[in-house]
């Protein structure tokens, strides 16, 4: 074959080769995020937040979760693993009703929690506190962390009441649990919507906003930590560290959340780049696993560690790795997959 008729053929086959793949198609991706790496964590969060509604009941059965206390602080720790893997989606039930501030209020910048439970408290010395109660008393007593402080720390007054309330709180989070899967999974639902190709007139206009909300969740869940979870703690050097920043300090959660999200991002960040060009997703996928691993070495005493010239540096390590994360998910994947990125719950703040 003549020179010039090779190098014309290598020329075809490279404009072959150089061309760009379709976008896939949003609705059956956005489903498959659904499916693959949302519900199944409901579901652990519903089947989570029963268990300790069970156990909170049978320990207050005599009024008294003292003798209890260990296995329902083993209860509280599954649960909130379960919320921690899941905390960060937006998009769907979980959305309406206040939920997310009903399951985990944060940050408590006036000590609201505290406030809350104490009225919540006196409301429960005159008897059960029922589910309507519980949906009217202030977000800041129906979740997490206000039952986190009924187990962690020091009980004081009336032994009946706190499990009264203790008993009603449980019960409040496995009602909203159970009700985001209800909904998920509805005949009528979003998801059921979103399969027949069609939009939810109270979640997404149609599927391209659905998938384009869940790729919105996956960047603001990577921010989530950075902006609630570690850069609060931080401060802006050493001697501004706030140890008491970090959620769940009582119960020795603040680094074991954030390795629990972390995962779960990872895990999320996977299902869309499956539906990526290999090279397109390559380095976002690279670098959510490499935010995983700097997850992985934050100290269990996060707070002190935040206070600690050389220990310190693993936290900065971290929210590096996150930012780099959230970078290459922004300006690679996202834009590979034809998803636009919107605005998240943390925007503006």
């Amino acid at each position: 074959m003549p020179k010039r008729l090779v190098l014309a053929a290598a020329f075809v086959a490279s404009l072959a080769t150089g061309t760009k793949a379709a976008p896939p198609d949003p609705g059956p991706l956005a489903v498959k995020v659904i499916e693959t790496a949302i519900l199944p964590r409901y579901d652990t969060l519903a089947a989570a937040t029963s268990a300790q509604a069970e156990g909170w009941r049978a320990a207050c059965a005599d009024g008294d979760f003292a003798a209890e206390a260990e296995s329902l602080k083993a209860a509280f720790q599954t649960a909130s693993d379960a919320w921690s893997a899941v905390e960060f989606v937006t998009t769907g039930p979980i959305s309406i009703s206040l939920r997310p501030d009903r399951i985990f209020f944060a940050p408590d910048r006036r000590n609201a929690v505290a406030k809350a439970l104490a009225e919540l408290t006196e409301k429960a010395k005159s008897g059960a506190l029922s589910a309507e109660t519980m949906r009217s008393v202030s977000v800041a007593a129906q979740g997490f962390p206000a039952l986190e402080r009924i187990l962690y720390e020091p009980g004081e007054g009336d032994a009946d009441a706190r499990c009264r309330v203790g008993v009603a709180i449980a019960e409040n989070l496995s009602d909203i649990a159970s009700s985001v899967v209800t909904e998920w999974k509805s005949s009528d639902g979003p998801l059921a919507k979103l399969k027949a190709g069609q939009g939810d007139p109270v979640h997404f206009a149609d599927p391209a906003q659905a998938a384009a909300r869940l790729m919105t969740d996956l960047a603001g869940g990577v921010q989530r930590v950075n902006d609630l979870k570690l850069l609060p703690v931080l401060g802006a050097d050493v001697d501004a560290a706030r140890p008491k920043a970090a959620e769940g300090w009582r119960s020795g959660r603040s680094a074991r959340a954030i390795r629990v999200t972390t995962d779960s991002l990872v895990q999320m960040v996977k299902v869309f780049a499956e539906a990526a060009p290999p090279d397109t997703a390559k380095t976002t996928v690279k670098d959510f696993a490499a935010a995983k691993a700097a997850a992985a070495k934050l100290p269990d005493d996060l707070g002190p560690a935040a206070a600690d010239p050389k220990r310190r540096k693993l936290l900065e390590r971290a929210v590096a790795t996150l930012k780099m994360a959230q970078a290459d998910l922004a300006k690679t994947l996202a834009p590979g997959l034809g998803i636009p990125l919107g605005f998240n719950a943390l925007d503006g703040d």
